[in-house]
This record gives structure tokens, C-alpha cells and sequence, in this order.
């Protein structure tokens, strides 16, 4: 009896081992760090210890679960001598990122991955997947091929923090699917601390959502156009902005700043300088769709801020220069102007909108749940009240001190 329990006992011990061990090894299959230590762009096995930005995606591809990739301080470009006809596989042209996957610059202004103007530079196909710290340039997608000059994702959710994703495009055309000319969504797409500046499409000459949503937080859209939707976001299934600034941006027969279907919400944001050749300046609901503003500024956006006020739902705060964009909530200032200073580098990741000391935005605003600072990471209140749009203002008396580390600054 004693020596059938200890039989017991010692196959259910080797059975737990067994489990254990082979839970190691699948969290260690799980996730591996691949460090590249080459610029270079090549789609063969390197002779030696050196790892390229496509190898290193390669071995991700390869390799079941979520890995992390580490890109250090240097430029990127992809290779003129490899064929940049389509495929999928990562051999050829774009950088195709078939699983989970995290890469991790050193920051924007240090990390940058050049597309040279042969195709786009991201092509993601991931479940999840985060980039950091880099810059994504110079990309430039095909006519007809569901967009993403800098970036498309066809499914899952991606998330861009201290990025900038500039001068990328969509290659000229009208086709339907020319859009996001630096991120082209067909997934769920969250992007914070980023600068989206100087891209270029026919839908959505910043970024484009045709899949479930796209979040913006704490970042700044501007320079980007488009010849037709939407000069600097196309959202078309609903998108969320908040402490955000969408400027300088224009379409030649869309609307400049932002077109939109679905459920749109936009917060504590500054909307400002876009502009149309044709059509809308500022903001514009699609048929159906709906927005729900707080605490925002949509002003001297060329002479139409806003499309029409149907579908348009003040909660209180907002602040426009002239009557077009339905704020009729007692809190809510109209014909003024805002007195904005020029997009520049106010502190914080991204570049700003400062107010000017005789704003009638100034502590005409109010608090925001969950959302502490502005833009920058500038703490909220600074002053006697808070400040609508994206920019608190403080007393020159007092020290600006980012509440957010990294640098993404716009170029535009």
C-alpha cells in the first residue's frame, strides 16, 4: 500500500515538474529581445553577429508570441537594391510585422526608419504591437493599396508612443483606398505624446481610421494634406482627441482638419489654422455621424470652423471665433478669438498652441476627469482657473516642469 502511494506521489511529483518546465519554456518562448546593432537594410541571413531592422523583424516573425525589438540611435533606410515588389513576408520592400511585437527606439529625434521613398515603411499584420521613440519618414505606398504611407495596420491594435510619423504619402491617385498618408488604421489604433506632421494621401493626409477607432492623446496633427477627405484626420468609424492640437493642416476639396463618420469625442483640444480650398475648414460630421466636445477650442480655421452643427453636442467649455459649430451650452464662448500663438515648442513632447496673456480662454475652461495636465504635462489648474484647449497657461513667474519624459518634436 505505502509503496503504491509513494508510486502515486512520485509520478504526480514528475507530472508537476513536468508542468512547471514546460511552463518556463513556453514563457520563454513567449518573448525574446532582439537588438539591432546594423543600419543597414538586407533580406538575407548576416554572416556574422550583425542584426538588421529586417532580420530582427524576421526572427520576431518567426518566433511564436510577443518579442521586443530594440532599435538604437541611428538612421534606417530601406534598400533601393531589394525589389519592392508586393509580398507579404518581409523579403522585399515594406517591413511586414506578422506577430506581436514591440520596438523601442532611443527617441524621436535619435531613432529614425527612413522608407526612401520605395514603399511604406511599416506594413502590420500583428495582433499587438507598440512603437516608441523613432521616427517613421519618407514612406510612400502604392495607388489603390488600402493606404499607410508611414504605417498601415490590417487588423489588431497598435499603439504609437513619442513617435513621429512625417513626410510620408500615399502615392498620387483618387482611388477610394488612398488614405492615411502617415498612419493608415484598419484596426484599433491608440497613438500618445506622437507628432503626425507633414504626410500626404487623398483620405486622410495625416491618418486615416477604416477599422474600429483611433484614440489620440497629448499629440499634435499638423502640416498634412489632402486632395480630397480629410486634410489631417479621416475618421471613418469614430475617433476620441484629447489634449491634442490638430493645426496647419488643409485639403483642396475636402474638409482641412478633421472629417469624420461614427461617434466622435474631443476634449481639452485646439483645433485651429486648418483650412479648405473647397470645402470645410476645421471639423466635419459624415452623414451619421456625431460629436461630443468639452473643453475645446475651434477657431480661425479659415472662414468655415465647422461644417454644420447637426450631430454636434456641447458639454460645456468650448470656445470658437465665430457660430458655426452649434456651442450652445451656457458655458461656452462664441466670436472670440482665442488669441493663439503660433504651433512651436512651448515644453512638453509636442508642439503647442500658447495663449496669448489676454486669452478669453484663460480660466474659462474646467477640469477634465482623469486628464490632470495638458498637452505637455503641464499640471491643471495654473492659475485661478483652468484653460480651454490644449495649453494651460501659467504665470511666467512660475517653472514649467514636464510631467511626461521623451522627446517628439514636429518638425513642421
Amino acid at each position: 500500500m505505502c509503496h503504491k502511494i509513494f508510486q502515486r506521489e512520485a509520478v504526480l511529483a514528475a507530472a508537476v515538474i513536468f508542468c512547471f518546465s514546460s511552463f518556463l519554456l513556453c514563457v520563454t518562448a513567449l518573448a525574446d529581445t532582439y537588438t539591432v546593432n546594423d543600419t543597414a537594410d538586407y533580406n538575407f541571413p548576416p554572416p556574422d553577429d550583425r542584426v538588421c531592422l529586417r532580420y530582427a523583424i524576421d526572427q520576431a516573425n518567426n518566433h511564436p508570441g510577443s518579442d521586443t525589438i530594440i532599435l538604437p540611435a541611428g538612421i534606417y533606410v530601406l534598400s533601393a537594391t531589394i525589389s519592392t515588389t508586393t509580398e507579404n513576408n518581409n523579403k522585399q520592400g515594406d517591413l511586414d510585422i506578422l506577430d506581436d511585437l514591440t520596438i523601442s527606439g532611443a527617441g524621436a529625434e535619435q531613432t529614425i526608419v527612413d522608407g526612401n521613398g520605395l514603399d511604406r515603411v511599416f506594413d502590420i499584420y500583428g495582433d499587438t504591437v507598440s512603437m516608441s521613440g523613432m521616427t517613421i519618414r519618407n514612406g510612400k505606398a502604392p495607388t489603390g493599396d488600402f493606404g499607410g504611407g508611414g504605417i498601415r495596420t490590417s487588423n489588431g491594435n497598435l499603439t504609437l508612443d513619442k513617435v513621429i510619423v512625417s513626410n510620408n504619402r500615399v502615392a498620387a491617385g483618387g482611388d477610394a483606398n488612398d488614405y492615411g498618408g502617415g498612419v493608415g488604421n484598419n484596426g484599433v489604433c491608440t497613438i500618445i505624446n506622437s507628432t503626425i506632421a507633414n504626410n500626404e494621401a487623398y483620405k486622410g493626409g495625416g491618418l486615416s481610421n477604416n477599422g474600429t477607432s483611433i484614440a489620440i492623446f497629448m499629440s499634435t496633427v499638423s502640416g498634412n494634406t489632402s486632395t480630397g477627405l480629410a486634410g489631417g484626420i479621416f475618421g471613418g468609424n469614430g475617433l476620441t482627441i484629447v489634449n491634442s492640437t490638430i493645426s496647419s493642416n488643409s485639403s483642396i476639396s475636402g474638409t482641412g482638419g478633421i472629417y469624420s463618420f461614427g461617434a466622435n469625442t474631443i476634449i481639452s483640444t485646439t483645433i485651429t489654422n486648418n483650412s479648405s480650398a473647397s470645402g470645410t475648414d476645421g471639423y466635419c460630421n459624415g452623414t451619421g455621424g456625431t460629436l461630443s466636445v468639452k473643453n475645446s477650442i475651434i477657431a480661425q480655421n479659415g472662414n468655415v470652423n465647422c461644417c454644420y452643427s447637426t450631430g454636434m453636442t456641447s458639454n460645456g467649455y468650448n470656445l470658437e471665433d465665430t457660430d458655426t459649430c452649434g456651442f450652445t451650452n451656457a458655458s461656452d464662448l462664441i466670436n472670440s478669438d482665442p488669441k493663439l500663438l503660433t504651433l512651436q515648442n512651448n515644453g512638453g513632447p509636442t508642439f503647442t498652441h500658447a495663449l496669448q496673456s489676454s486669452s478669453p480662454a484663460i480660466d474659462a475652461g474646467t477640469s477634465v476627469f482623469m486628464f490632470g495636465t495638458d498637452q505637455r504635462g503641464q499640471k491643471r489648474p495654473c492659475g485661478a482657473g483652468y484653460d480651454i484647449g490644449a495649453y494651460e497657461k501659467c504665470s511666467s513667474l512660475l517653472l514649467f516642469i514636464p510631467a511626461i519624459t521623451g522627446n517628439s518634436k514636429s518638425t513642421h
